[in-house]
């Protein structure tokens, strides 16, 4: 396995999609400049993580309080510690998950760092900068992150409803790993993106890869695969659309 690399735990967010196991909800795992990251950690991300990885985790970072990014927090805050027996780690999390306890808050003293997201500010998890994007717009408090390793500049683009301003936030990001549950955009008000709204990143943003995620029955019915082909074809960069499990090398 390649040193550093990104482990995508599961690609839907859509509850039909993960109680049908069509594919699996959970997050992300970096394992970048010796430094071990879990994002966004949904049902199913802890009982992956301790079955396919002994290494201690260094911080985990919570973009928003849904449940198939949150569902897992708790249990990886007491993984991380030793149930409070070391106190480690760092949380970068929005004040709405403080707020409305998706954190148990008697798990806020055996953390070393706690750290309250604000919009388009630094942070830092053992050997990784991190930078906030501005606010999403996604009906609760949501941020997406780009994250500096030694030699790569790595946008999450997490849930949110396409705006201009998203352009400039990930800036410069030479791989962007993008959550897309729709081929088409169909709400009156929404909440995602969409095929549309990536091909505007790629042509503003000019990453060399893209990865495609968060899967829906939208997209899923239009073949991710072919999408991810043919927008390869179309701008001559390397665009992946995630599979269940798939370890992205960097």
């Amino acid at each position: 396995m390649a040193k550093d690399f990104i482990h995508f735990f599961g690609t839907t967010g859509n509850k039909e999609i993960f109680f049908k196991k069509i594919r699996s909800a959970g997050g992300y795992y970096c394992h970048v400049d010796d430094t071990n990251i879990i994002i966004d950690p949904g049902p199913s991300t802890f009982y992956q993580y301790i079955h396919k990885y002994g290494d201690k985790i260094d911080g985990m970072i919570l973009s928003h309080i849904h449940i198939d990014h949150s569902n897992d927090l708790n249990i990886l805050v007491e993984f991380m510690t030793d149930g409070g027996e070391t106190k480690r780690g760092t949380l970068l999390l929005p004040k709405q998950a403080i707020e409305e306890k998706v954190l148990f808050p008697y798990l806020k003293d055996f953390l070393e760092n706690l750290e309250v997201i604000q919009s388009s500010s630094n942070y830092k998890v053992k050997n990784i900068e991190i930078t906030s994007s501005i606010e999403h717009r996604h009906g609760v408090e949501n941020y997406g992150f780009i994250v500096k390793t030694k030699n790569h500049m790595i946008g999450f683009v997490t849930d949110t409803a396409f705006f201009p301003e998203l352009l400039t936030s990930y800036q410069n990001c030479e791989i962007l790993i993008m959550n897309v549950p729709y081929y088409i955009q169909d709400k009156p008000k929404p909440r995602h993106l969409d095929i549309a709204n990536v091909e505007k990143f790629i042509q503003i943003v000019k990453p060399r890869k893209v990865i495609l995620t968060h899967f829906n029955s939208n997209i899923l019915e239009h073949n991710p695969d072919k999408i991810a082909k043919n927008l390869s074809d179309k701008y001559k960069i390397d665009v992946i659309a995630a599979q269940d499990d798939m370890v992205l090398e960097l």
